[in-house]
This record gives C-alpha cells, structure tokens and sequence, in this order.
C-alpha cells in the first residue's frame, strides 16, 4: 500500500509535471515499464548516466519513488524540492547504516526504493564497480530488484531510453556473487539497448 496521498501533493504534482512535460524537451523513450509491479515492495536499480537520469525514474510509474540522492542536493537552494520529492539523503563521505535502514522499513511497507548503485555518475566507462547496499536491501527485505538501464544522451531533443528488465529475486540467483551478477545483468541490458 502506499502512503495517504495527503503526505505526497507536492510528489504527485511534480512527478505529474515531469511525466507530461520531460517527454517533449527529451522525446525520452520508457520501455519494459509493465516489470515494474504495481503494488508491493520493490528496488529499481540501475546505472547512473547524468543529474537527469531520476527524470527518467519518475515518468517510468505512477508509484512513489524513494531515490537515495548524495546529501549535497539537500543543501543548496532548491534543497526543499528534494526533500518534497522524498528522496532519502546519502553522504557518500561515510558510511551511512542509517540509509539502508530506512531503505529496508520502505520496502518492508510495500513502497519503491530506487537506487543507483555506482554512488555517482561518469562518462569514463560503461558502469562503475556497484556498492553493496543494493543487495543488503533486497536481502533482508526479501523484495524484488528490478534493473534498468539508461542508454543515449540528455540534450534537447535528444533520445535517451531507460530500460526495465525482469525482477530479480535474490533466493533464486545462483551464482554466489550476486552484485556481480546485477552488474552483469544491466551491463548487458546497456549493451543490448546501445
């Protein structure tokens, strides 16, 4: 279930904003949204392109999404916005317990975790090495992972694409490294899409 719509005006209209009007400065394409469940628990993972790649999160479903955002965002100001679109604050300079805590309380309540697990975006390579916590959060919250990929560049008119793949439950992955395997899983995904 998700939370009262009263604690969430100020989401739903910027979201409401963005998923009518990012399509026309981006002509951005959403595929493979229908592996997103429309009810309970779930972690959108995926890599991390640009300061625009939430934009694509946001038009991908009408849930409510908790983003993991670097602390920074909270600072300046337009801070409020942030904090009103209910992304959960990370200060990439320490480990941060407290983040994944209440990622996994989240979860636990049938809501939306997204995350990009390369803690920060580049141009230098295909995708980052991944930070553990994705898995910790699926793992003890025993929801699924659905990966997305973001492929192509934000500028006007331009075409990027996020790509959701099929939900990843943890207890029926093989291998033994199971970040390895999500980093498999959307470098594939990226390469396919490319």
């Amino acid at each position: 279930m998700e939370d009262k719509k009263e604690s969430y005006i100020f989401y739903n209209v910027v979201a409401f904003l963005i998923r009518h009007i990012g399509h026309l400065i981006f002509l951005d394409q959403v595929i493979g949204k229908e592996n997103i469940p429309n009810e309970g628990g779930c972690i959108l993972a995926g890599n991390h392109t640009s300061n625009f790649d939430s934009i694509l999160l946001f038009r991908s479903t009408k849930r409510v999404i908790h983003i993991l955002g670097k602390a920074e965002l909270f600072k300046g100001p337009f801070g409020f916005i942030f904090k009103g679109m209910h992304l959960i604050s990370v200060d990439r300079l320490r480990k941060s317990p407290e983040v994944i805590i209440k990622s996994i309380r989240l979860l636990n309540e049938d809501k939306v975790v997204g995350i990009f697990p390369e803690g920060t975006f580049h141009k230098e390579t295909i995708i980052l090495p991944f930070k553990p916590g994705v898995i910790k959060m699926a793992s003890e919250s025993h929801k699924p992972i659905i990966p997305f990929a973001i492929v192509g560049k934000f500028k006007l008119f331009s075409h990027p694409k996020i790509i959701f793949g099929k939900p990843i439950y943890l207890d029926q992955v093989e291998e033994n490294d199971k970040l390895k395997y999500l980093e498999d899983t959307i470098i594939k995904m990226i390469k396919e899409n490319s």
